[in-house]
């Protein structure tokens, strides 16, 4: 069954008031309850209130059509404020496809969210493009499961004020009103099963407006909830300020095979930190003073390209209380930061059980691939080229290090450094050649403070007058237990 909003008396001519007449179809499609689709032919719908879209509705709008908010609320959400719901249970299966949904943030600056869903399941946005929201989010998806979002354009941002930090799609969890207001109860309920592609975004080019700070992520956290089963694949990012995408205490993650154009960073999996207090309260709200560890992330054949003002190509960032576990880093290609840059391609820290592998990094302006603090870390097979930093650095308490078959050339600093209290390591079969072209005292392979290193069956050699050191193999006093055998230095020590 398909409800036209033109037979409720919606016109469509971007002067009449029509979010009235638009809600009294879909508050008929919820008295029917039987899967009805409300259709919005083409034209430009001037909604001056919020439209509540209830379970089981299909909105459908025309190619072409726009649906304009000229109010200071919200534009959708699937609840109305005075309704309450607990875990999964609020208003589902949802579709909304099609259409321009424009927040008109550039004339309505009072923050909100463009679309707001919670507690809800089986939520589908499908083919939509959602431009110039103020303050907040193009959608905000809070406490919801399986929820579904595809093709759709996430165009333009308006900074109010203080909201540097915002994510065009938010995954959030029914923490506090302050974090979703639209409606209730605040029960702690994650994210579960949120599937994100084919999505676009980037600038709207209207003018007043701005591209979004950040595309997919979250920033509030709950100890003892996590988000999880979460995919991000073949989405294009193009100049946002910060994180294309940024995991806040999320679990069983892929992030795949994206595309970031001159972000400010490209992606961050992050556990709890503990420098925000309102992150470390437990369901009860009661402080724990901790962390979360966040495991089974793969960030794999994703390409970030120019950018990296605000932060590191891909970063893991855990905490002591909060390691981020079980994670595959592979086949990405992170490639010509702007001048000016100063981050790694890769930077990991509270890392367990991380293999990074067969990625390929050029033009890095810091270190290329950094590790500190964390056990268990595979790096190899790597490809690193024009580094205008260390190649790869390891340092301050990491203890199981396994860096095999990589290959660095053209390297401004050391080629690979293992320093602070680093044990365990295995340093086979890498290639690398010309270091030192700041032409300071840099090696091909440098170590101190470590412990039970195996040096063996690695390749270096100059590159002209530019890249050349004049000692391959700079080992400090302080280093023990080292076994050293079988490198080929091309002549050099």
């Amino acid at each position: 069954m398909q409800l036209n909003v033109r037979d409720y008396g919606a016109s469509g001519d971007g002067q009449t008031k029509d979010a009235v007449v638009i809600q009294a179809a879909l508050d008929e499609a919820n008295r029917v309850k039987s899967g009805i689709t409300v259709w919005i032919p083409e034209g430009t719908y001037r909604l001056e209130k919020t439209l509540y879209v209830s379970s089981k509705t299909h909105v459908i709008a025309a190619p072409g059509t726009r649906l304009v908010k000229d109010h200071n609320g919200y534009l959708v959400t699937n609840g109305r404020p005075e309704e309450s719901f607990e875990k999964y249970s609020g208003h589902s299966d949802i579709v909304i496809e099609g259409g321009i949904w424009d927040f008109n943030g550039t004339k309505r600056k009072v923050m909100h969210n463009c679309f707001a869903f919670g507690h809800g399941d089986n939520i589908t946005l499908e083919g939509m493009e959602i431009r110039d929201v103020a303050g907040a989010h193009a959608v905000e998806i809070c406490g919801c499961r399986n929820v579904r979002i595809s093709n759709c354009r996430f165009l333009g941002f308006i900074n109010t004020g203080g909201r540097n930090f915002s994510e065009a799609v938010q995954i959030d969890l029914m923490k506090a009103k302050w974090v979703f207001s639209a409606f209730g109860a605040y029960d702690q309920t994650p994210c579960d099963n949120v599937w994100i592609s084919g999505c676009y975004f980037g600038s709207s080019g209207t003018d007043g407006s701005q591209v979004w700070p950040r595309g997919i992520g979250s920033h509030s956290s709950t100890i003892g909830v996590w988000h999880q089963n979460i995919k991000v694949q073949n989405n294009v990012f193009e100049g946002l300020t910060m994180q294309a995408v940024r995991g806040y205490s999320w679990r069983n993650v892929q992030i795949q095979h994206n595309q970031m154009i001159s972000c400010g960073a490209g992606i961050e999996a992050a556990s709890p930190i503990l420098s925000d207090a309102k992150d470390t309260k437990n369901i009860f709200g009661k402080q724990t003073g901790g962390s979360q560890p966040c495991e089974n992330i793969q960030i794999v054949h994703n390409t970030i390209t120019g950018g990296l003002t605000y932060h590191h190509g891909i970063h893991l960032a855990g905490e002591r209380s909060g390691v981020l576990a079980n994670v595959l880093i592979s086949g990405n290609i992170i490639s010509d930061p702007v001048q000016g840059s100063a981050f790694s391609g890769i930077s990991i820290r509270h890392g367990q059980t991380v293999n990074v592998t067969n990625n390929i990094l050029g033009q890095i302006k810091g270190t290329s691939i950094a590790v500190e603090v964390g056990s268990r870390i595979v790096l190899n097979n790597n490809m690193i080229t024009f580094a205008w930093g260390d190649g790869i650095s390891v340092s301050d308490h990491v203890v199981g290090v396994d860096l095999k078959n990589n290959f660095l050339q053209y390297i401004w600093r050391n080629g690979i450094v293992i320093s602070g209290n680093v044990g365990q390591v295995v340093i086979l079969g890498n290639t690398i050649y010309g270091v030192n072209g700041e032409g300071s005292k840099t090696y091909p392979i440098t170590a101190k403070l470590a412990n039970e290193m195996i040096i063996s069956m690695n390749v270096y050699k100059n590159e002209g007058k530019k890249y050349h050191s004049d000692k391959a193999l700079h080992i400090a006093s302080s280093c023990r237990n080292v076994w050293e055998n079988g490198n080929y230095f091309s002549g050099l020590t």
